[in-house]
């Protein structure tokens, strides 16, 4: 896997990493880059990669996990297909054609982190062009 410098990553505080690392892979076909172990070989952090730079590191959550607030958004290529592949409930809403030139899913992981999956929907066209067919 490829190692670059990262601009900026999300670093999320989950209560179970095994789980979580298992429900990005098999939902959203992230990778595993990196695996830190302590000296009691206990997790201490993992990161993991979707696409070129959707880079997360999860790491255990020290007191109990408050995601509220916001949201990861992360550009997407078939969320239709995310969308029958994910458990029905993690999907809080979509797919869903959106104003903004966008097809999105949104999703809650097992923690309750938001995640919305957005897909280009005309690609080549300006944002006025887009906008006026809605």
């Amino acid at each position: 896997m490829e190692a670059y410098p990262m601009p900026m990553f999300v670093k999320m505080e989950v209560r179970d990493i095994e789980r979580s690392v298992k429900w990005y892979k098999d939902v959203l076909e992230f990778n595993e880059v990196y695996c830190h172990r302590g000296e009691e070989n206990q997790i201490v952090m993992v990161h993991i990669r979707g696409e070129r730079y959707q880079d997360l590191m999860l790491i255990p959550a020290g007191s109990p996990v408050l995601p509220e607030g916001f949201t990861i958004n992360l550009q997407w290529k078939d969320v239709d297909l995310t969308a029958k592949q994910a458990p029905e409930s993690n999907i809080m809403e979509g797919p869903a054609d959106r104003p903004w030139n966008a097809r999105e899913l949104v999703l809650i992981d097992p923690d309750g982190y938001k995640l919305t999956l957005s897909e280009l929907l005309h690609r080549g066209m300006s944002f006025d062009e887009v906008r006026k067919g809605f």
